[in-house]
């Protein structure tokens, strides 16, 4: 029996009802884990999953995600700066950072990200989280100026 991976790049509106994802890290394993995790929450759709800043800025734009599931950490590329390119490519983006290093927390929320969660967070909390920010953003901060965040560490 061999198991078929679901299809990562679906285009957008293809589940209407989910919540539509897209997962940035610079290491397979923990994209494919993420992709995994988030998988087995019908509520929410993980419409991609990029290995860079660069790559995950085309395909924001591409794509249209509600939530970014974000390392901070990536080698050559500068979390912050790929953090501040997402929301200047649609202000109204939900971003939530994975990182254990709380010097990044101010940073990147002052960057834009509305929320920061510890990278050992469960499958049941990662998908909260996602829920409730996207709720947040859906009906208490429609607009762009308004700013949140969540935190877990």
């Amino acid at each position: 029996m061999t198991l078929e991976a679901p299809r990562i790049d679906a285009p957008v509106g293809e589940d209407v009802d989910a919540i539509r994802a897209m997962v940035i890290d610079s290491r397979e394993a923990m994209r494919e884990g993420l992709r995994m995790m988030l998988s087995g929450d019908e509520r929410i759709t993980v419409i991609g999953a990029v290995g860079d800043g660069q790559e995950a800025v085309q395909r924001l734009k591409e794509l249209s995600p509600d939530i970014v599931v974000m390392d901070i950490s990536m080698p050559g590329t500068d979390g912050l700066e790929t953090l501040r390119k997402l929301k200047e490519a649609r202000a109204n983006i939900g971003i939530i950072v994975l990182s254990d290093d709380r010097k990044f927390l101010v940073p990147a929320i002052k960057a834009g990200a509305v929320g920061f969660l510890s990278r050992n967070i469960s499958r049941s909390e990662l998908a909260a989280a996602i829920q409730l920010i996207y709720l947040w953003r859906l009906v208490l901060f429609d607009d762009e100026v308004s700013h949140f965040a969540l935190v877990k560490i």
